[in-house]
């Protein structure tokens, strides 16, 4: 081998050694995807939209299964770290190979880290202060969730910490963070059972008193609910059926997470399609019936009401998302406390893995000296990218810096929109276009070939159906400014390394080390 190909790359190995069993990447795939914020972003987004949640998730299943399947090949084609990183700049163009990866860095550390440190007090600490201190008959826990709720100074100094103390959780090693996501992921897969449960076991008319009674610890009442002015989005309208489409995909955008971590998986080529597509059934199946339920349960009309109420700010209750509403359904503080508390555990979880996965996204562009070499440096003893670690954690830590000022629930979902919308481009449309480009399989290409048309139109969704909370001029900057940025970044990298002596095109010519 030439010394010129030698120092191609940054070094000849990874550093990354193979310890996720299938199990692990599942449990991966579901704490990148959000279990529970995904399932009360679908159910309480859903009835601002209208439609019908069962037609309406025909389109999204349909979609992401062809999208699913197409990064499933690619994964199993290029087992390493960032597999569509490697295949889209080997295969395609460097550069749309970099920016369709970064995109979901940008959309999974910064945006979506700095989201969940809002999230984790507006519908996890804040939501069970109140319960406690309804349960409890104890006015100072209310008026303490209320003080956090009305100050995002604290908002963000509570989400702070957390990013900061999870965040650096993978630095301790894949074991520590397997054990840990081991407990917490079947705990919340539990817990959402147990909500859908009191969702099928809790009747109308009892769900309804019970709310009646915590509505009135607020002085407000189910009857001024019932009896507001407003307009009620059709449920058997197909265009609002349509419109569920990019409702589903907030969580549904996530199944392709272990393609990431395809460099650590063992036996890549079976375990990369069961968990991507076994993970998308299991999400479609869950978001679906909660949010079916929730109408059974609390009455379309009724719950479109109450939140359309409560992103007006005209709702003096914390938000009714489903873990206080089925909290409050069931009369049981215990399981209000519990939906409440894995609330908090699953946005946590997800903190460490969007911060294990961010770092192994800059490993890899390291390894491709897009960006510094220390990021690409790797712990012997725990096969971990420290400093990338560090690094990914410093950029969740700036986003919430940045999305604390306008605190609320209603603008951290918008957010989260826009986040997805990024990764409806970058990389799902650009994988699919170069496997169309590139493969010879017509199973695949066909995948792709359908899948490319279904992206652009949810991308288009996203930015023109009100509900979903993109279509803003906040929304469109965050989208154009992410995509120009990140081209800057390859092409400046590309010309400092030009003046370092290094063949940056012969970079892409190969694939990276494993």
């Amino acid at each position: 081998m030439s010394s010129e190909k030698r120092n191609v790359f940054l070094r000849e190995s990874s550093g990354l050694v193979r310890e996720f069993s299938l199990a692990d990447a599942i449990w991966f795939n579901i704490a990148l995807v959000g279990l529970l914020f995904s399932t009360y972003y679908v159910s309480s987004t859903a009835p601002l939209v209208g439609g019908n949640p069962l037609v309406g998730l025909i389109l999204p299943l349909v979609g992401f299964f062809l999208a699913g399947f197409v990064f499933s090949h690619i994964s199993s084609k290029v087992p390493r770290t960032a597999a569509d990183y490697v295949y889209v700049s080997r295969n395609l163009h460097p550069a749309l190979g970099f920016v369709g990866n970064a995109g979901y860095f940008v959309a999974t550390v910064p945006l979506f880290m700095g989201i969940t440190g809002i999230t984790l007090q507006t519908f996890g600490l804040i939501p069970l202060l109140d319960l406690l201190g309804f349960y409890t008959n104890n006015p100072s826990l209310i008026s303490l969730a209320t003080t956090i709720s009305n100050n995002p100074y604290y908002i963000m100094a509570i989400g702070a910490v957390e990013i900061i103390a999870l965040g650096l959780l993978p630095v301790a090693g894949n074991r520590a963070y397997r054990a840990v996501q081991r407990v917490i992921i079947p705990l919340v897969l539990l817990t959402v059972v147990l909500m859908i449960g009191v969702e099928a076991a809790i009747p109308h008319a009892q769900a309804i008193s019970e709310l009646n009674k915590f509505m009135t610890f607020y002085h407000s009442s189910v009857a001024s609910v019932e009896s507001s002015k407003i307009s009620v989005p059709p449920y058997n309208s197909l265009l609002a059926t349509l419109a569920l489409n990019p409702v589903y995909v907030v969580g549904l955008s996530y199944i392709i997470s272990t393609v990431y971590i395809a460099g650590e998986v063992k036996n890549a080529r079976k375990t990369m399609p069961l968990s991507i597509l076994g993970t998308l059934v299991a999400m479609a199946a869950i978001f679906s019936v909660a949010t079916v339920l929730e109408y059974v349960q609390w009455g379309y009309v009724f719950t479109s009401k109450l939140l359309q109420l409560s992103v007006a700010g005209q709702l003096p209750i914390p938000t009714p998302y489903l873990d206080l509403l089925e909290g409050i359904a069931s009369g049981t503080p215990a399981l209000g406390v519990l939906f409440a508390v894995v609330s908090i555990l699953q946005l946590l979880m997800y903190l460490a893995s969007a911060s294990f996965v961010g770092s192994r996204l800059l490993l890899s562009y390291s390894m491709d000296r897009i960006v510094p070499d220390s990021l690409g440096e790797v712990n012997e003893k725990y096969h971990v990218p420290v400093k990338a670690t560090l690094a990914s954690m410093i950029a969740g830590l700036l986003g919430l810096l940045v999305f604390t000022l306008p605190v609320t629930s209603a603008v951290a979902f918008l957010l989260s929109s826009v986040a997805v919308a990024i990764l409806l481009l970058f990389p799902l449309t650009v994988v699919s276009a170069a496997v169309l480009a590139k493969e010879s399989s017509p199973w695949v290409k066909a995948a792709a070939a359908v899948s490319i048309p279904y992206l652009l139109y949810t991308f288009y969704q996203y930015l023109t159906v009100p509900a979903i909370g993109a279509d803003s001029t906040v929304g469109y900057a965050i989208m154009a400014g992410t995509i120009i940025i990140l081209f800057a970044i390859f092409y400046i990298a590309k010309l400092i390394r030009r003046r370092q002596g290094i063949n940056f095109d012969l970079i892409f010519k190969e694939i990276p080390p494993e």
